[in-house]
């Protein structure tokens, strides 16, 4: 998975050991006549931001992994160690998709988005295009899983 950078200071390690599975939930993923199920790995402290998907080998079209911050961030993502492309949706507080960038294998090219966000959702590459969503859809996050 991609990594998160915060304050355009990239917060990886270079530790070659995964981390294990993270907690799941399940969300959806709607936009107009479209609504998608996604279970999600929930990355909530920096050490799992740092790791997100780093040294997968596969994902299953169904999963992901949805990043939760504390507060509003405009940092990036890179993917370091990170062989999977992946579709990284930046969101509002509101869940709303406000940009889609694509993650390359093994760059280190940060992808900043233009506005700040509040959570990212990183899917495989292509997800929201096959599913028929993009910028605009709304993921719905329970709140349990935004105040744990």
């Amino acid at each position: 998975m991609a990594l998160a950078m915060v304050a355009g200071v990239a917060c990886g390690d270079d530790n070659d050991e995964p981390l294990p599975l993270l907690p799941t939930a399940e969300i959806r993923v709607e936009g107009p006549g479209v609504s998608e199920t996604l279970t999600v790995e929930l990355a909530r402290t920096s050490r799992e931001h740092q790791q997100g998907l780093m040294f997968r080998q596969e994902l299953p079209e169904d999963r992901g992994m949805l990043f939760l911050f504390d507060g509003q961030q405009n940092g990036g993502f890179w993917m370091r160690n990170t062989y999977l492309p992946l579709d990284i949706a930046y969101l509002a507080e509101d869940g709303t998709v406000q940009e889609i960038r694509q993650g390359k294998p093994l760059d280190e090219t940060v992808l900043r988005p233009a506005e700040p966000y509040w959570m990212v959702l990183e899917v495989n590459a292509g997800w929201f295009e096959r599913h028929g969503l993009g910028v605009g859809a709304r993921v719905m996050v329970p709140v349990e899983v935004r105040t744990e």
